[in-house]
């Protein structure tokens, strides 16, 4: 498996994007496409470590853009996240599906939904790509 970093020649935003990844997704990032390279060393090492907002303002922010733009792999990893993490209950996760609902239509809060249906019965797995 080739290993694409998005800056080969910094080999310790890698590490720090597999640190990040690994904290809030639980599981071993991979980075066997560049996208997936890119995410791994932009991402998770650059944008989630930054200082300016707490790492839970980041979380909600990602899963409110995730959801908007109806991403379904985006929106299980947040998921995975909250659940990994505790920045979210899922009493918060059911009133951010009603306030999402508001903003961006009962049919795309109805996928949140769903989501947050199966991460409270245990379906989600820690595969971002899996339910």
């Amino acid at each position: 498996m080739q290993d694409f970093e998005f800056s080969p020649d910094v080999p310790q935003r890698a590490e720090r994007g597999i640190e990040q990844y690994r904290k809030l997704l639980d599981s071993e990032p991979k980075a066997d496409t560049p996208v997936k390279g890119a995410a791994r060393d932009f991402v998770f090492s650059e944008v989630w470590t930054r200082p300016g907002l707490d790492q839970r303002s980041r979380f909600w922010i990602s899963l409110t853009c995730a959801c908007a733009a109806g991403a379904p792999i985006a929106m299980t990893a947040y998921m995975q996240i909250a659940r990994n993490t505790g920045f979210a209950t899922i009493a918060e996760l059911r009133e951010f599906a009603l306030q999402f609902a508001v903003y961006q239509g009962f049919p795309r809060a109805t996928a949140v939904e769903a989501l947050i249906d199966a991460l409270e019965a245990g379906e989600i797995s820690h595969d971002p790509g899996q339910r």
